[in-house]
């Protein structure tokens, strides 16, 4: 036969010997194993994943994850219940991007501009759906998958102007702009590297939001937790309250939760109650109940059908405590005779065998200590990892892995350790009743934070000193450390019979000295509404300028472990301390201010006082405490007049509070 030029022949690439022929024999052979692998990959493994999804479906979307839907996490992880199958979209666009589109112009496509033109409208199309539908959990996850779209769909779009300016110069330069191909080879070269910059600068910006996001982590490993229901429940939890008294708090409650737990499903009544009637049907579908303790909470009929429906099931409780009395909050003691008052239901049609009040008391007060619900910002997110926390040592997922819950949760940016960059000395004074306790918290909170923090912090030692001796005798401040006046405010603290407290104070502003002002919430402890400070008790020559004592923000000192914690974190920041982990620059201002507050202390020579002084003070400290007395005088005869008729028990509370004995702290040795 005459050998025709003109005719097209392909080659097998690994192996030029092979004609891509149906004549070849060795081509008949190798294009069977083609087939039977286009089978298998292309076609059969979407399908298997499409059946996977398909059959786990419905245990996914109500988050009751079995072991095949476990095994199949790598499918629908990262995207939304309602989406579960993006995945599968998702694999169909690679393979044909990849591969199918090779089936368009089997012979010379490779040559032609049709199969850029087809990828260029399948990325766009793809890039669209996705920037509409959203199908990812998160949002950087969804960030990401735009930016690597939208590179995609460009490397097409600048193949194709390359194949333009390779098939004919003047078409480059009529229909693209460029007078050669190598004019638009460099073009395209240097947007492909604008566009990766610009990939990765979107990247490493996502990433660094993901790590700083403040959602729920595990301390352990820094992983968001998983979030398992167990097989018979639709709800993490169930949140129970009282509409009067705890309905606005379970409402911030819930909210916050959601978005520290991304995924978490929590009954609340005006999301999920559809008919009061089967409240106890809703308490077993959920995996814990939460229980919002407020005034009144057990006069309400419907919370103790919740109580003995969660009674019933045996579901783990979690109380949180509202504490705060003006906004529908009652002490603990007055909570239990409520519950021991109300709780008597015989045989209850929810829990027949309930055998009575001792048994609730048991549940709600006993197996566990409630959260205090507390709204202040740092502290409110302490009162929320901490139902966080045993949220999750309830699930199904971790109640066979508790040691990955051992260390705690976290959220970035939480209050952490912190510690001093030189010595600091607090100083208390010996008739501010408290002060010198709550200032060796602080300075074992202080310690804490030494060990954890840098090299350069080690120097941050801090010792406790009466202000007393060191702001009455001369030159008692040594000049090397920093000097801070702990203020420990109680409903007592201005009360000494002298007036030391307030003389204390007024010299260590005078002398430049910081005033750490903490405040304790705990009502046995002296704890009161910060406006009570302002009811004739503070010494008006401290609200004036130049003192303005309360132009400063003062701590709130709460008694729950978790709270606590973040008190003393806090009055150490208020002292000067810095974070633990703080970069080097942080640590240099750091130490200069410490240089700064040491080199502006002002060292006043404590004259000796002729008896004269000694009598001016005297009259000045009686002044004092009569216009205290003064003020409080129609609250006396008011108090006196009510006690005419109600017994000789209520005349006497009024006038204890006019005189105080002196009561002097601790004495450091």
């Amino acid at each position: 036969s005459v050998f025709d030029a003109t005719a097209r022949r392909s080659y097998l690439v690994a192996d030029l010997d092979v004609l891509c022929s149906p004549d070849d024999d060795e081509f008949r052979g190798l294009d069977a194993y083609f087939w039977a692998f286009f089978a298998l990959w292309p076609v059969l493994v979407p399908l298997a994943f499409l059946a996977l999804l398909l059959w786990i479906r419905p245990a996914v979307r109500a988050q009751r994850i079995g072991p095949l839907a476990r095994a199949c996490r790598f499918l629908w992880r990262d995207y939304d219940p309602r989406l579960l199958f993006w995945e599968v979209v998702d694999l169909g666009r690679k393979l044909f991007l990849a591969s199918l589109v090779l089936f368009i112009q089997t012979d010379d496509g490779s040559s032609k501009l049709l199969r850029l033109i087809v990828a260029s409208v399948v990325s766009a199309l793809f890039l669209t759906a996705l920037a509409l539908v959203k199908p990812f959990k998160r949002f950087d996850d969804f960030y990401l998958a735009c930016t690597a779209n939208l590179l995609l769909a460009c490397c097409f779009i600048s193949g194709t102007v390359i194949q333009l300016c390779e098939s004919a110069d003047d078409m480059c330069k009529t229909l693209v702009g460029f007078e050669s191909a190598r004019g638009a080879s460099e073009f395209v070269v240097v947007l492909t590297v604008a566009m990766l910059i610009a990939s990765l600068l979107v990247v490493l910006f996502k990433t660094v939001s993901a790590v700083r996001m403040p959602t729920v982590r595990l301390t352990s490993s820094g992983r968001p937790p998983v979030l398992e229901l167990s097989p018979e429940c639709h709800f993490h939890g169930f949140i129970s309250h009282c509409w009067g008294t705890g309905q606005d708090q379970t409402h911030t409650v819930v909210r916050r939760l959601q978005l520290l737990l991304p995924g978490v499903r929590i009954w609340l009544d005006v999301d999920n109650l559809e008919d009061v009637g089967r409240l106890e049907e809703s308490v077993r579908d959920a995996t814990t109940f939460l229980v919002f303790l407020s005034a009144g909470y057990f006069k309400s009929f419907n919370c103790r059908r919740e109580l003995y429906a969660a009674l019933a099931s045996n579901r783990p409780f979690i109380p949180i405590f509202e504490a705060d009395v003006a906004k529908g909050g009652a002490s603990i003691e007055a909570l239990k005779a409520e519950c021991r008052e109300n709780c008597v239901e015989a045989a209850p049609a929810a829990y027949p065998n309930y055998s009575g009040p001792g048994e609730m008391l048991a549940r709600v007060f006993e197996e566990a200590a409630p959260i205090v619900w507390v709204r202040v910002n740092a502290f409110q997110l302490e009162s929320l990892k901490a139902v966080a926390l045993r949220m999750l040592l309830h699930s199904p997922f971790y109640a066979s892995r508790p040691a990955e819950l051992a260390d705690g949760v976290m959220v970035p940016g939480q209050a952490g350790p912190v510690a001093f960059s030189g010595p600091v000395t607090i100083l208390v004074c010996r008739d501010n009743d408290g002060a010198w306790s709550v200032a060796e918290e602080v300075q074992e909170a202080a310690k804490t934070g030494r060990a954890l923090a840098p090299k350069a912090a080690k120097d941050g030692v801090v010792a406790i000193r009466e202000a007393d001796d060191a702001l009455e005798t001369a030159d008692a401040l040594p000049g090397n450390s920093r000097h801070v006046l702990l203020l420990y405010m109680t409903d007592r603290l201005w009360y000494d019979p002298d007036g030391t407290v307030a003389w204390l104070v007024q010299a260590a502003m005078d002398r430049k000295i910081t005033i750490a002002m903490v405040h304790e919430q705990t009502p046995n402890l002296g704890g009161c509404a910060f406006s009570t400070f302002f009811q004739g008790q503070t010494p008006q020559v401290l609200l004036q300028p130049p003192y303005n004592l309360y132009n400063a923000l003062a701590i709130p000192l709460y008694g729950s472990p978790e709270h606590r914690k973040v008190s003393l974190r806090h009055v150490l920041r208020r002292m000067g301390a810095a974070p633990c982990d703080a970069g080097l620059l942080r640590r240099k201002l750091q130490q200069l201010n410490h240089f700064m507050s040491v080199a502006r202390l002002v060292r006043i020579r404590a004259p000796v006082e002729s008896q004269e002084d000694i009598l001016q003070r005297r009259i000045r400290t009686d002044k004092i405490n009569s216009s205290r007395r003064l003020s409080e005088g129609s609250d006396l005869e008011q108090s006196r007049r009510q006690s005419e008729g109600s017994g000789p028990e209520q005349s006497t509370i009024a006038p204890l509070r006019a005189f105080r004995p002196r009561r002097r702290g601790p004495r450091r040795e």
